[in-house]
């Protein structure tokens, strides 16, 4: 599984850090996956947080890109 954060609609609500913060992290007040130009990989161990996180952000700017196969 991988995520991707898009920069254009994350506005710093930290809400993915407040839920899953084993995973979510925040520089300068966003998410830290801002910058990121390819979709991160997620540690098996961390999917399930990935996926709290990503439910919980108000813009829908973390996107959930599963496994194919």
């Amino acid at each position: 599984m991988k995520v991707f954060v898009k920069p254009d609609l994350c506005c710093g609500a930290q809400r993915c850090v407040d839920v899953a913060g084993e995973f979510y992290s925040l520089v300068d007040g966003f998410n830290a996956l801002v910058g990121a130009r390819e979709p991160t990989i997620v540690p098996e161990e961390l999917e399930e947080a990935a996926r709290r996180g990503a439910k919980a952000c108000p813009e829908c700017a973390i996107i959930i890109i599963a496994d194919q196969g």
